[in-house]
């Protein structure tokens, strides 16, 4: 696979698998995320050459049980975006991301556990019309979805299916996610994980919405496969992943390498 999409991974699939947190106990991971590209894949064409991106993305999540059955969820990103310019110094930009809030309801807590959520994503980005860069996508996001899982022995496995409406013009998307994670050392997993994103109905942001670039274009559509990794120092209690994933089937993103990490704890 040569071609590899940015996906903030680290947070994304625990926050659309069916299990949720006991009530009053949290969960709070940082992550780093790094990318950096000079190629990206725009309405089926392949763009090669540009102005090399340094994407850099500092991200808070969080998880806390209101009751046993329905938790809320928070995710904060910081970006820092640098854009190498020939014979001129570099334009940057910095400031928040898309922040996301939302809830997750357990529906059936058997050993097959069901649970449903909601995620909104603000359009609190950062937009710089003269340099043409931002920090996310200029719209805001309804993610609805409802997910299945369970766990065996080393094995734990769960997917979900949620539907994504975006206002100010942008399409609407599908979204998938299977993911497959087996304990190979004691408290440490080894993880697979497929996620896919299309779109439903192409609306007019794509070639009217002049706040957008390259990272964060409308009808972002891909179909990704990737490994995780997560180990925990202390059990329940603190530990790290790492993630690293390819795609095929992309349009509208970045073609490059990412990598992500995250540190967590749990309370």
């Amino acid at each position: 696979m040569k071609n590899i999409i940015l996906l903030l991974v680290t947070s994304f699939s625990l926050a659309q698998s069916p299990w949720t947190r006991e009530k009053g106990k949290s969960y709070v991971q940082l992550g780093f995320t790094g990318l950096i590209y000079n190629t990206i894949k725009s309405n089926g064409e392949k763009i090669e050459n540009l102005n090399e991106v340094s994407d850099l993305t500092t991200q808070i999540y969080v998880e806390y049980g209101i009751t046993n059955k329905l938790e809320v969820l928070a995710v904060i990103p910081y970006k820092s975006i640098s854009v190498d310019v020939p014979s001129n110094s570099s334009e940057t930009i910095s400031g928040l991301g898309n922040v996301s809030l939302g809830l997750k309801y357990n529906l059936q807590d058997t050993k097959w556990k069901i649970s449903s959520g909601i995620n909104y994503e603000a359009r609190s980005l950062k937009i710089d019309y003269d340099k043409g860069l931002s920090t996310g996508f200029n719209a805001a996001t309804i993610l609805t979805y409802i997910s299945v899982g369970s766990s065996k022995n080393k094995w734990y496995y769960f997917g979900n299916i949620g539907y994504g409406y975006m206002n100010n013009d942008y399409s609407d998307y599908l979204k998938a996610t299977f993911e497959v994670g087996y304990e190979i050392i004691k408290n440490g997993h080894l993880i697979f994980v497929l996620d896919t994103r299309n779109v439903v109905s192409k609306e007019d942001a794509f070639t009217t919405d002049t706040a957008q670039w390259s990272s964060y274009l409308d009808r972002q559509t891909y179909n990704a496969i990737g490994l995780k990794a997560n180990y925990e120092f202390l059990k329940d209690k603190f530990g790290a992943n790492f993630a690293a994933i390819g795609a095929t089937g992309i349009d509208n993103a970045p073609l490059a390498p990412t990598l992500n990490l995250g540190i967590y704890a749990k309370f």
